[in-house]
């Protein structure tokens, strides 16, 4: 995403003009073009009649996504087609990135907001929880999403996590249960269930139908679950990120009380270096907290580590792999 610390900065006004091949690539999928064209080859003017669109501006944007390499050109009289690359931008297709185009496309608009996140501190959307009641559509599309990117680049969680051994696992905020389907796939004798608002169940439903699903609330105490119970692990995934410093630490003391004696405590998140600049997908990362999540952010390791350990819990060393996401383990005494 952006050059590593100390390496050759990029050109500036490269960077600037980066802009477009994301407006091209969110425009085509919003639009509907990549299913158009996956039907066989269309002329500029079929795919415009199709989706109500202008012929002339139609045009423009298949010329377009043949440059960026996702669609061609069959010929004079049959028009454009998908290339290997394009066809992935096809819903409902194996591999699709078109939930992950539409989330970023939501964004995009978000990030043209950024000045004034910085001129005044404040995300600029509304917290999830009012999102998910208002615009329900569009929230569950965003889990998909989630669930999609996981699918790609979330397989190192099992390794990262090292569990030795099963037992029940809560994944709080577990969304679309990407995340705890690795773990109870990779750890035998493992049963993982998603704590989650209880809209969140129709995408699990959908995406991993194989694991549990309780409703609950961050912020009721227990997030919602009855006193006495325990779990042996509790799996927090990138959700840190979300909140501000206080309440991570209400978050991570709220999830040490549901582990039983000697469970595990999985933190799973961008992780930001003690220079706060590395490593570099985080550093700019954070910004995109800043404008999705009033008060978000990404957290060092000694932040995280001193929440863990303020809630009782015993940390052990973090564990990262090449990528940008990290987990810090801890583990209940007793």
């Amino acid at each position: 995403m952006s050059p590593a610390v100390g390496e050759t900065p990029a050109e500036p006004l490269e960077l600037l003009t980066g802009y477009q091949a994301a407006a091209i690539l969110g425009t085509a999928v919003e639009l509907g073009v990549p299913a158009e064209l996956a039907a066989g080859p269309r002329t500029a003017a079929e795919v415009a009649a199709a989706l109500g669109t202008d012929e002339r501006a139609t045009g423009y944007l298949l010329g377009a996504l043949v440059v960026l390499g996702l669609a061609r050109v069959e010929d004079a009289e049959r028009g454009f087609g998908l290339t290997g690359r394009g066809a992935e931008l096809v819903d409902g297709t194996s591999g699709s990135i078109a939930e992950i185009v539409r989330k970023e496309w939501f964004f995009y608009r978000v990030w043209a907001e950024l000045p004034k996140a910085i001129g005044d501190g404040h995300a600029r959307i509304a917290p999830w929880r009012e999102r998910l009641r208002d615009d329900p559509a569009q929230s569950l599309a965003f889990l998909r999403a989630l669930d999609d990117l996981a699918a790609r680049f979330g397989a190192g969680l099992p390794e990262l996590a090292g569990l030795e051994r099963g037992g029940r696992l809560l994944d709080v905020g577990g969304g679309a249960g990407s995340h705890s389907a690795y773990l109870e796939a990779a750890v035998p004798g493992l049963e993982a269930t998603v704590l989650d608002l209880p809209a969140a169940e129709e995408v699990l439903r959908e995406r991993h139908p194989e694991l549990g699903f309780v409703a609950g609330d961050f912020d009721e105490e227990r997030f919602g679950r009855p006193s006495g119970e325990l779990w042996d692990h509790v799996l927090i995934a990138n959700l840190l990120h979300d909140h501000p410093p206080q309440r991570c630490r209400e978050l991570i003391a709220e999830a040490a009380g549901l582990l039983a004696p000697g469970g595990t405590l999985l933190i799973y998140d961008w992780v930001l270096g003690e220079d706060r600049v590395t490593p570099p997908d985080v550093a700019v990362f954070a910004l995109m907290m800043l404008v999705e999540n009033e008060g978000g952010g990404t957290w060092t390791e000694g932040e995280i580590r001193s929440w863990v350990e303020a809630a009782g819990l015993r940390a052990e060393p973090l564990r990262r792999d090449p990528g940008p996401i990290a987990v810090l383990r801890a583990t209940r005494p007793g």
